[in-house]
């Protein structure tokens, strides 16, 4: 199974590089460090959504880690969902900045829904994904995840409504 998640967000992820937006809706996505992208919800069922990536570009600044809510636009689209996979630091002197280096995913839920979701991590260039935790997204609020060690795609999937 999990060979089967890897070939999905691999062809995903390269899928995603090389085709006009918006993608059509499916069960998940992988993106690589140094993206922003905005994603939209399709319920399947009362539970259950796919999701179609809506926009997509490079973003390759290092962004302040405890500093970062400024960083989302004030108005958004509605029913979506803003992210950005990146590397973050917080210090002051370039030392200390390049010592503290993470890899961070931040989340803008604009959707009415209060949302869990599954991530699989890609630590090793070219390596295999590995579940990692997270912990969900309430509706109208930001979220970061937050990761000490390289990371080169995030896979997100299994999006669900929290009861």
């Amino acid at each position: 199974m999990k060979n089967l998640i890897l070939i999905l967000f691999t062809i995903t992820n390269l899928f995603v590089y090389s085709q006009d937006l918006p993608t059509e809706p499916a069960n998940g996505f992988a993106f690589s460090i140094g993206t922003k992208f905005t994603i939209k919800l399709y319920p399947i069922d009362s539970v259950n959504f796919n999701y179609s990536i809506i926009e997509f570009e490079e973003f390759h600044e290092i962004i302040d880690t405890w500093a970062s809510d400024t960083i989302f636009e004030e108005k958004g689209i509605e029913g979506t969902i803003e992210c950005y996979f990146c590397l973050s630091t917080r210090s002051e002197t370039d030392i200390e900045k390049e010592e503290n280096m993470k890899v961070l995913l931040l989340m803008n839920n604009r959707t009415k829904y209060s949302l869990s979701y599954k991530s699989d991590i890609q630590v090793e260039e070219n390596g295999e994904f590995k579940e990692t935790s997270n912990v969900g997204i309430f509706s109208g609020a930001k979220a970061s995840e937050i990761w000490g060690n390289m990371i080169y795609l995030i896979g997100l999937h299994d999006f669900k409504k929290i009861k």
